[in-house]
């Protein structure tokens, strides 16, 4: 009786062990599923979605990417996010909201959803413009609030935003090709001009308000002419115009009184607001990225064709000066700087260069997945799929 016993005690751990066995096993597959299901949400690659469960010597660990911030911060959209500094924080541009982050925690410190089918963002100091190209809408906004949200009366094309505050936009134009508006933050129109010379293409706004520049295409002999226009904020006097290379304007942008024009193929600048300088003729070279660092200076990437994976990253001066270079290799995604660095987002790689000399600090590897980058101080900011992740560079 007591062996019987004894057996029948036997049976019923071995009934609960296996239970609860099999309860751990349903729990882990019920994780694995709901994990599976927010990667498909979300569209988190399974490919790389390891990574957030290794560490840096590749083993397995539950506690990676746990941190005491919100990073990696999930973004509402994978496609057509733009990262920029916006005064020392993060703005996210998507398809559908804007949000400032704080960059050390990531925490969200200001967001909207700005409901516009194509926005494009121009920012300077704490404000950030974004305008709905090819419609009449357009809002300004500080890190922390809402300036004011407007229509113009024409349709919107291009626009810039200088460190006060004021907006310049060039748009469609009811008597004329087209109509260059500048307003305070107060939305006091503080000057217009309007011109038939051709079609808006780009426009900006010097970090003082005081001086404008725009860029006007108009055809002609069955070719399109592209025409850079400078002039005072409140002058109807044109100060100068030039002829740019034939071939697609990409942005212009001020840096004190000289302005960058970046070209698909070429690249110039108009020192003093007058006098016009090729740096790279036209077809010399092909334009893949570009940004600016805090103070303005350009920092561009370029090969000799499309899909070529041999670059050169070059730092140009605002005077025309080409102040340094370097060879990249492989196919460049995106190009970010900060004061003292520069970043370079290639496929399977983020590689650090310092600003003085552009010469090679770190690489690091990353997924193929990343798609852009933003550098700010010694951290490098990731877009990859639906996530913005931070990285350090350094």
């Amino acid at each position: 009786m007591a062996s019987d016993e004894r057996e029948l005690i036997r049976k019923k751990k071995r009934a609960k062990k296996n239970k609860k066995n099999k309860i751990i096993i349903w729990s882990i597959i019920g994780v694995i599923i709901l994990i599976l299901a927010v990667m498909k949400i979300w569209e988190i690659d399974i490919n790389t979605a390891k990574e957030h469960f290794t560490d840096e010597n590749g083993n397995f660990t539950i506690t990676q990417g746990i941190t005491d911030d919100n990073f990696p911060y999930s973004l509402d959209s994978s496609r057509d996010v733009t990262l920029v500094n916006v005064n020392k924080k993060i703005g996210i541009l998507t398809p559908v909201s804007f949000t400032v982050l704080d960059s050390g925690d990531g925490e969200t410190e200001y967001s909207f959803d700005h409901g516009y089918s194509n926005p494009i963002m121009r920012n300077s100091g704490i404000y950030t413009l974004i305008y709905d190209q090819g419609t009449t809408s357009m809002r300004l906004d500080t890190t922390s609030d809402n300036v004011y949200e407007t229509d113009t009366e024409n349709d919107i094309f291009c626009a810039d935003v200088a460190k006060n505050g004021s907006v310049v936009y060039a748009a469609t134009s009811s008597e004329k090709k087209c109509d260059i508006k500048v307003y305070s933050r107060s939305l006091e129109e503080k000057h217009s001009y309007s011109t038939s010379s051709g079609y808006p293409v780009a426009v900006a706004i010097s970090d003082s308000a005081d001086n404008i520049a725009f860029v006007t295409a108009n055809s002609e002999n069955t070719q399109l002419k592209y025409t850079i226009y400078t002039m005072s904020v409140g002058s109807n006097e044109i100060t100068a115009e030039a002829e740019l290379p034939q071939g697609n304007v990409i942005r212009i942008e001020y840096s004190s009184n000289n302005i960058y024009i970046i070209g698909d193929d070429y690249l110039c600048v108009m020192t003093n607001q007058k006098k016009l300088t090729e740096i790279y003729s036209q077809g010399e070279i092909n334009t893949v990225s570009y940004t600016f660092t805090p103070s303005n200076e350009l920092v561009i990437v370029y090969n000799s064709y499309d899909n070529s994976t041999d670059n050169v990253l070059a730092r140009i001066k605002s005077n025309g000066k080409i102040k340094s270079s370097c060879d990249v290799s492989g196919t460049v995604k995106s190009v970010s700087a900060s004061s003292n660095a520069v970043s370079v987002l290639k496929n399977g790689k983020i590689i650090t260069y310092k600003l003085s000399n552009l010469k090679k600090t770190q690489s690091v590897a990353v997924s193929d997945s990343a798609k852009s980058i933003c550098r700010m101080g010694s951290n490098v900011y990731i877009h990859r799929q639906s996530l913005l992740e931070r990285g350090n560079s350094e």
